[in-house]
């Protein structure tokens, strides 16, 4: 069985003046997953993601990345293999052009020039960005910065991806841009870790679940059995997508076998539904 490229054990981390952010949080994330992190603003989710990426140290227990704790010297030559967007795309676009952003992180490595040059060529064409290459990153739309810190994160093909409420404020065509391009990258091995409180995406963002709430991981599962649980969820201070609300009356009343979680699975089950019954 191969080894966790993130193993979190009993963390906890507290800001100034000793306000608990985490507290004992243990999980585990496996070669090739896509695991979302699910919590309501405030939860700790975004701190989590901060000490996966190295970016903040631990009071207590230990982070594992790629076999290296995070906290060890040599977790700064990892540091290649691990790609994050913040939620705000401003955090990290800071040069006068798009360009010069996506270099940024190869020029800082000391790659060749040649090397750059091909890698950033590449990495504009795939995201459809070539036409914003020369524009100062402040005059994008949202979404736009959005795609283009993502473009920073991905033009070293990292095997980890590391993303803090990526659907945020998107349009819809710029949200499903977005989905389309992360599975495309879990398809060809990139291990991901989404933080988010946007229930409504993970069904196609995410393969497994982890709660987050108060700092303390309430459970972990896989997408669609924590996404059925209402009871967890309110606890948590959130809610199910819309489509499993809709749907969970239909399952109580035995007349779908699966809540939905998507809209293309309620269109399949409301077909399948009125197939069964014409009478409805």
């Amino acid at each position: 069985m191969a080894d966790p490229i993130i193993s979190v054990n009993n963390i906890t981390f507290n800001y100034p003046p000793n306000i608990t952010a985490l507290n004992g949080i243990t999980f585990k994330v496996m070669p090739g997953e896509r695991v979302a992190l699910l919590g309501p603003n405030g939860s700790g989710k975004s701190t989590l993601i901060l000490l996966i990426a190295g970016l903040l140290t631990p009071n207590s227990g230990e982070i594992n990345v790629f076999g290296e704790k995070t906290t060890s010297k040599n977790f700064q030559k990892l540091r290649p293999r691990i790609g994050i967007v913040f939620q705000d795309p401003d955090d990290q676009l800071f040069n006068p052009s798009v360009i010069e952003d996506i270099e940024y992180g190869p020029q800082n490595l000391k790659l060749p020039n040649k090397t750059i040059q091909t890698q950033s060529t590449q990495i504009l064409k795939k995201m459809n960005l070539t036409h914003l290459k020369n524009r100062p990153p402040h005059r994008l739309s949202f979404g736009e910065k959005k795609q283009v810190a993502l473009a920073t994160a991905l033009v070293l093909n990292p095997d980890l991806l590391i993303l803090d409420e990526p659907t945020a404020n998107l349009d819809l065509i710029s949200r499903r841009n977005l989905i389309d391009t992360l599975n495309e990258l879990n398809k060809t091995g990139t291990t991901i870790i989404i933080s988010t409180h946007d229930a409504e995406a993970i069904p196609e963002l995410a393969d497994r679940i982890i709660v987050i709430s108060h700092g303390l991981k309430l459970t972990e599962g896989k997408t669609r059995t924590v996404l059925q649980d209402n009871n967890l969820l309110e606890k948590s201070g959130l809610e199910p997508p819309t489509i499993t609300n809709l749907f969970t009356e239909l399952g109580k009343q035995g007349l779908i076998k699966q809540i939905p979680l998507t809209l293309k699975e309620g269109k399949e089950e409301l077909t399948n539904l009125l197939k069964n019954n014409p009478q409805c």
